[in-house]
């Protein structure tokens, strides 16, 4: 037999996972399937790129802890950790992943984080009501965030931590 798909590798991560749920989330910002998937994929991306470049990510990597120090990663949660205070969407993709398997979870300490799978859902803006900066005008129905009186767009959302990955791969030549 011949291996037609395998993950081995950070790489094959990104490219078979990572990469195809975005593009279908991106095909279709109504369904909230493709859209728990591009979270879920984005965010365990830190488990993957930690596990093949611990002593790298350990050595480049810190983050704030509830003290306020500054803290050298030492392990995966750790890292997604300094991944959310270098980019807040990161964190809101992180709560709204573990909501998705969880269902309820810790609100993260980034503004509008999910604390339960309920904060992602399917919304739609008739004409006249998105208005400039707040969704499409008008538009259709598509996937949002919960932030209490407003909801802000998933799309953005997962697009800044799809680039994020993208910066911190040029940076860091991980795959």
């Amino acid at each position: 037999m011949t291996d037609i798909t395998r993950l081995r590798n950070v790489a094959d991560y990104w490219r078979e996972i990572v990469v195809l749920d975005f593009d279908g989330y991106s095909r279709n910002p109504s369904d909230l399937r493709s859209a728990l998937h591009a979270a879920i994929s984005l965010f365990h991306l830190a488990d993957w790129v930690f596990q093949s470049h611990e002593a790298r990510v350990r050595a480049t990597f810190t983050f704030k802890d509830r003290n306020n120090t500054t803290t050298k990663v030492g392990d995966g949660k750790g890292f997604a950790n300094a991944l959310e205070q270098f980019e807040n969407d990161f964190g809101r993709v992180r709560s709204v992943a573990n909501a998705a398997k969880h269902l309820k979870c810790d609100r993260r300490p980034v503004t509008a984080a999910a604390n339960n799978a309920a904060n992602t859902f399917v919304e739609a803006t008739g004409y006249g009501q998105g208005g400039y900066g707040q969704g499409p005008y008008g538009g259709g129905p598509r996937v949002v965030l919960e932030d209490g009186g407003s909801n802000l767009e998933f799309m953005d959302i997962v697009k800044n931590v799809f680039d994020m990955w993208e910066t911190l791969n040029r940076q860091h030549g991980w795959w």
